[in-house]
C-alpha cells in the first residue's frame, strides 16, 4: 500500500521519532483501512481533513471536538439574541484577499462573501493614547497619505516596500514545493531568521523604520490581531498582522467554511467529544506483521484505533490529553483575549469627541505610548463599531485583556441594550527565538518505516498564526 506513503509526505513526516512506550504496548488483529484521527475541529483541522481526503480518498479521516459546532474560534451569536438582527462574530472577523485557501473555498462553497459596511467606517480608525487621537484615517485614501507622510516623513514609504517583499515571500507558501519538516525548516526556507529572532521594535529600528511610525500604525496591527507589542512579540508577527488589504468575511459567519471543508473531507465527526488519551498500540495486520497504532479514548468512554494522530489544537500547559510521551516539551504559553460585544450608544465624550466626529474604529496604543492610562496599562485594546441597528443602537465589539468592568462600560456607553463576554485563548505569545529546539514538534511520534504517527499541526501556531495555510504546506 505505498500510497500510503503519500500521508508522510503530505503531512511533512520524514523525521522518524520511534514508537512510544513498549510498556503500553497491547497486541491486536488489524483489519481495518488506513485511517487518521484529527484532534480539533477549527480551521486546521476541517482544512487538513480537506486536503488529506482530497489526495487520499480511501483513508478514514474522523475529527474530534469537545465542542458542539466546527470552526474554532470562529463562533458567531445572534445580535440581541434575535437572528433576524444578523449574527456577530466573536472571535476571528475576516481574512484577507491573499489567504487564497479561504477565498477559493468560498468560491468552492458557494458561500457569499462580504466586507465591512462601507457607511459604518466612513469616519476611518482611530489611534487613542488615553488622551487624544494620535493619527485618524479620514477614508479619504490620498489624504491620509498626505497625513501619514506629514507626520511620519518617508517611514510609511520604506515599511511598504519591506511588507511588500514579506508578504510575497510569505505567500509563495501556496506555490507547488517539497513539504515542510518543521517550523525552523519554514522560517530558514524563507529566510526569516533575522525577522524572528528579534523583537518587533529591534527589527523594524534595524530596517530603519522610525519609532513613531512603529509604534503608532505598526503596534496598532500588532494590539488588534494578537493583542502583543512590539517589544513582546517578534517581527515577523508584525510584519504579517499588517497584511490588511482587502479584508473579507463570509455572510452570517466565517465558521462555515470550515464546516464546508469537514463535509467535503467526508470525515466522520465526533463533536461535544472530549480526547482524554492516546497511547501505543500494536496490532497484526493481515500479512502477519505487527504494526504500531495509537489508541483513542474519549471522554464517552470509547476507544478507537487509528494509523496517524493530527493534533490540530493547542497543547496548553495544563492540557488534559494523555499522550505517550511528555507534552511539557511541545506547548507554549497562549495570549488570553476577552471580547465583549455590546448593543448600544456609546458615548463620545470618553474620547472627548462627538458623535459626528469619532473614529468607527479605535485602537489604544501601548508600551511606550500608555502614560495617560490607568496604571500605564490601556484598558482596551480596540472598540469597533460592526453595524448600526434601525432603532440607532451601534454594535460595538471590543478586545480587551481582562474582562471589562461594569464602571468602565458606563464611561463607554450612554445605554446598553445588550452584552456579550467572552475570554479566548486566542493565540501564543509569539516571542522570539533564535534556537531550533525551542520550537514545539511538528513530529510528535512515530513516522518511520511504518508509517504511523502523531503530528502536532498547531506547532506552527507558535511561529505565526494562519493555520488552514499551514494545513495546506504540510499536506
Amino acid at each position: 500500500m505505498r500510497s500510503w506513503v503519500l500521508i508522510t509526505i503530505l503531512l511533512a513526516t520524514l523525521v522518524a521519532l520511534g514508537v512510544g512506550d513498549p510498556l503500553q504496548t497491547v497486541i491486536r488483529v488489524c483489519h481495518r483501512r488506513k485511517s487518521v484521527a484529527i484532534i480539533g475541529g477549527g480551521a486546521a483541522g476541517t482544512s487538513a481533513a480537506f486536503w488529506l481526503h482530497n489526495v487520499l480518498p480511501e483513508t478514514d479521516l474522523t475529527i474530534y471536538d469537545d465542542q458542539p459546532l466546527l470552526g474554532g474560534r470562529s463562533r458567531v451569536v445572534p445580535i440581541k439574541d434575535n437572528a433576524s438582527l444578523g449574527w456577530i462574530e466573536q472571535g476571528a472577523s475576516i481574512f484577507v484577499e491573499k489567504n487564497f485557501n479561504l477565498m477559493n473555498a468560498t468560491e468552492r462553497f458557494g458561500l457569499e462573501r462580504v466586507r465591512m459596511v462601507d457607511d459604518m467606517l466612513k469616519r476611518g480608525l482611530g489611534v487613542w493614547d488615553g488622551k487624544q487621537f494620535l493619527f485618524e484615517q479620514s477614508g479619504w485614501g490620498w489624504w491620509d497619505t498626505v497625513k501619514a507622510l506629514w507626520r511620519y516623513t518617508w517611514a510609511p514609504i520604506r515599511f511598504r516596500h519591506l511588507l511588500q517583499k514579506t508578504l510575497t515571500d510569505f505567500f509563495s507558501i501556496y506555490e507547488p514545493q517539497s513539504p515542510f519538516y518543521g517550523v525552523a525548516d519554514v522560517i530558514k526556507r524563507y529566510g526569516w531568521e533575522a525577522m524572528v529572532n528579534s523583537t518587533a521594535s529591534d527589527f523594524l529600528g534595524q530596517q530603519g523604520i522610525g519609532e513613531q511610525f512603529s509604534q503608532e500604525i505598526i503596534q496598532t496591527g500588532t494590539r488588534a490581531n494578537y493583542g502583543q507589542d512590539l517589544n513582546v512579540l517578534h517581527g515577523f508577527a508584525a510584519m504579517v498582522s499588517m497584511a490588511t488589504d482587502g479584508a473579507w468575511s463570509v455572510k452570517d459567519g466565517n465558521y462555515q467554511i470550515f464546516e464546508a471543508f469537514a463535509k467535503a473531507s467526508q470525515a466522520s465527526l465526533r463533536l461535544n467529544t472530549s480526547v482524554q488519551a492516546i497511547r501505543n498500540v500494536t496490532e497484526i495486520n493481515a500479512d502477519g506483521r505487527f504494526e504500531s497504532r495509537y489508541a483513542v479514548s474519549a471522554d464517552d468512554g470509547t476507544e478507537d484505533i487509528y494509523d496517524v494522530i493530527i493534533i490540530a489544537s493547542p497543547l496548553h500547559g495544563d492540557s488534559s490529553l494523555s499522550l505517550p510521551f511528555p507534552v511539557s516539551d511541545h506547548h507554549r504559553e497562549y495570549h488570553t483575549v476577552h471580547v465583549t460585544l455590546v448593543a448600544g450608544f456609546p458615548n463620545p465624550e470618553y474620547f472627548a469627541r462627538t458623535a459626528d466626529t469619532i473614529p468607527s474604529a479605535i485602537i489604544t496604543t501601548g508600551y511606550p505610548l500608555t502614560e495617560h492610562f490607568n496604571n500605564s496599562t490601556s484598558p482596551f485594546t480596540t472598540f469597533a463599531v460592526h453595524r448600526i441597528l434601525d432603532n440607532g443602537e451601534s454594535v460595538v465589539k471590543m478586545f480587551s485583556p481582562g474582562r471589562l468592568s461594569e464602571d468602565l462600560l458606563d464611561q463607554l456607553f450612554y445605554n446598553r441594550s445588550w452584552i456579550v463576554q467572552k475570554p479566548w485563548r486566542a493565540f501564543p505569545k509569539l516571542y522570539p527565538s533564535s534556537e531550533d529546539d525551542e520550537w514545539p514538534d511538528l513530529i510528535l511520534d512515530g513516522l518511520g518505516e511504518q508509517e504511523t504517527g502523531i503530528i502536532y499541526l498547531n506547532a506552527f501556531e507558535s511561529f505565526i498564526s494562519v493555520s488552514p495555510i499551514v494545513a495546506e504546506g504540510i499536506g
